[in-house]
C-alpha cells in the first residue's frame, strides 16, 4: 500500500512537471498556467520572508521569479500593460537613464552601469504589475512579510536587552541585528502605520476586539522605534502618514484634535526616551554644524549638516544642465570636482545628494523630474477607487501609505534608489495596484 502511494506520489510531480514545462496550449493550457501562477506566488512569498533578513537572497529570487512571471503571462500580454501610465512611466524613466549614459562625459563607466542598476529595478514594476492581476493570493504574500517583520522585531528587542545576543550577533547598531537601523525603521514605521489604518477600519465596523490587536501590534513596532532605535528619516514620513491617517478618518475639528494629540505623545515619548532626545538634540545641532563646516555633531557623524552641503552643491549642479542633466552616473564626479581642494564637509564626495528629486536632476535634468513626478502620480491614482469602495479599503490603505512614506522619505534621501526603500516601494505598489485591478476587473464582468 504504502509503495502504491509512493508511486502515486511520484506520478503526479511527473504530471505536474510535464504541465510546467511542456503544455502551452489546448485543454490542459489554463492548468498547466495555473500551475506556473501557483509556482511564482509560492517563489514571491519566499522572498517576502527573507526580504526584511537578507539583501543577497533577495537578490538571488528576483531574477527567477521575474523569468517566471514573463514566461507565465507572455511578451503580449507585458506590452498590453504598457497602454497605462503607471507602468510605462517606470520604463520611460528607465529608458531615459539608459540613453543618459551617452551624455555622461568624462564618467567612468563603470560608475554609468552603476547608477543604470539603482533605475533599473523599476522594470520589476510591469511584470509585477500584471501577475498580481491574475492571482488571489496577495494577501498571503503581504502577511508573510508582516510576520517576517515582527519575528525581526522580537529579534530586535533580543539584541537590545542582551549583550552576549548582540555581541554573538555583532550589532553595530542597537537593537538593529541586520542589515542597518535605516531600513529597520523604514519596514517598521510602515507596518506600524498600517495596522494603525487597519485598527480604525475596523473600530469604524463596531469590531472593537480586532482593533485592539491591531493596535497593540502597531504599538510594538513604534515603541521600537521610539526607545530602541530610529532613522531620523522617519521623523518625516511618520508624521506625513500619521497626518494622512488622521485626515481620512476625522473631520476638520477632530483631525486638528488628534493631530495635536500626536504631537503631544510625540512630546511625551521624547521626554522618556533617551534615543530620541539623541536623534532630536543632534538635528539642533546640525545647522551650527553646516555653517562651522564641521563634519561631526557630540561625536557623531554630522549626517544634517552634510545634507544640507550637498542640496547646496546639488542646486549649482542642476543649473549648469538643467534641461538634460550631466547624464547617468555623473553625481560621484561632479562632487569630487567640487570637494577638490576642500575641508571638512565641503570636502566630502558623495554618490547621491540625499534627494530623490535632485538625484534625477542632476543626471537627467527637468524631463527626468517631470518623468519622476509623473510616475509618483499615475501609482497615487492606482489607490484612488480603493479607497472609495469600501469592500477594498484595507488593501488600498497599504498602497497609499507605502506611496506616502516613499515620496516623504525621498525628501532626505534618494530612497526609489536605494535597494530595500526601492524594492519595498516596487513590491508593494505593484502587488496592491495589480490586486485592485483585479478585483475592479471581477465587478465589471
Amino acid at each position: 500500500m504504502r509503495m502504491f502511494s509512493m508511486k502515486l506520489q511520484v506520478k503526479r510531480v511527473v504530471e505536474w512537471v510535464s504541465l510546467l514545462l511542456f503544455v502551452w496550449s489546448g485543454h490542459q493550457e489554463p492548468r498547466a498556467r495555473g500551475l506556473r501562477i501557483g509556482l511564482t506566488d509560492f517563489s514571491i512569498l519566499i522572498l517576502a520572508v527573507v526580504f526584511p533578513w537578507s539583501t543577497t537572497a533577495t537578490s538571488v529570487l528576483i531574477v527567477p521569479i521575474l523569468v517566471m512571471t514573463l514566461i507565465t503571462h507572455g511578451p503580449r500580454e507585458m506590452i498590453r500593460q504598457l497602454q497605462r501610465p503607471a507602468c510605462y512611466l517606470p520604463i520611460a524613466l528607465i529608458g531615459l537613464a539608459l540613453v543618459g549614459t551617452t551624455w555622461a562625459d568624462g564618467v567612468p563607466w563603470s560608475d554609468r552601469l552603476q547608477a543604470l542598476e539603482k533605475v533599473l529595478k523599476l522594470f520589476s514594476f510591469v511584470p509585477l504589475f500584471l501577475h498580481f492581476q491574475k492571482t488571489s493570493r496577495a494577501a498571503s504574500i503581504l502577511a508573510a512579510y508582516v510576520v517576517s517583520n515582527l519575528l525581526l522585531l522580537a529579534f530586535s528587542y533580543l539584541v537590545f536587552f542582551s549583550l552576549l545576543v548582540s555581541s554573538v550577533v555583532g550589532a553595530k547598531y542597537p537593537g538593529v541585528p541586520l542589515k542597518n537601523y535605516i531600513d529597520q525603521s523604514h519596514a517598521f514605521a510602515l507596518i506600524a502605520v498600517i495596522f494603525l489604518a487597519f485598527a480604525a477600519e475596523f473600530l469604524r465596523d463596531r469590531m472593537p476586539a480586532r482593533a485592539a490587536c491591531l493596535a497593540l501590534v502597531s504599538a510594538a513596532f513604534l515603541a521600537n522605534l521610539a526607545f530602541v532605535n530610529i532613522a531620523r528619516t522617519a521623523f518625516v514620513y511618520l508624521p506625513a502618514m500619521l497626518a494622512v491617517l488622521v485626515l481620512r478618518f476625522a473631520g476638520k475639528w477632530l483631525s486638528l484634535a488628534l493631530l495635536a494629540g500626536f504631537f503631544a505623545l510625540a512630546a511625551g515619548l521624547w521626554s522618556v526616551s533617551p534615543n530620541l532626545q539623541s536623534k532630536v538634540t543632534r538635528l539642533s545641532h546640525e545647522v551650527d554644524a553646516f555653517r562651522a563646516n564641521a563634519t561631526t555633531v557630540d561625536g557623531y557623524n554630522a549626517g544634517g549638516a552634510e545634507r544640507l552641503e550637498f542640496w547646496r552643491k546639488s542646486i549649482g549642479f542642476v543649473r549648469s544642465a538643467p534641461i538634460l542633466g550631466h547624464g547617468t552616473g555623473s553625481t560621484k564626479d561632479l562632487f569630487a570636482a567640487e570637494a577638490a581642494g576642500k575641508t571638512g564637509i565641503m570636502a566630502v564626495v558623495a554618490a547621491n545628494p540625499h534627494n530623490q528629486t535632485l538625484a534625477v536632476a542632476i543626471q537627467w535634468g527637468v524631463v527626468g523630474v517631470c518623468l519622476l513626478y509623473a510616475m509618483w502620480g499615475a501609482h497615487l491614482l492606482l489607490f484612488r477607487d480603493g479607497l472609495v469602495d469600501r469592500r477594498n479599503h484595507l488593501l488600498s490603505w497599504i498602497g497609499l501609505l507605502a506611496w506616502v512614506q516613499n515620496l516623504a522619505s525621498s525628501l532626505l534621501n534618494s530612497h526609489l534608489f536605494d535597494f530595500y526603500q526601492g524594492w519595498l516601494y516596487v513590491f508593494v505598489v505593484a502587488i496592491v495596484g495589480g490586486q485592485l485591478q483585479r478585483r475592479k476587473t471581477e465587478v465589471l464582468k
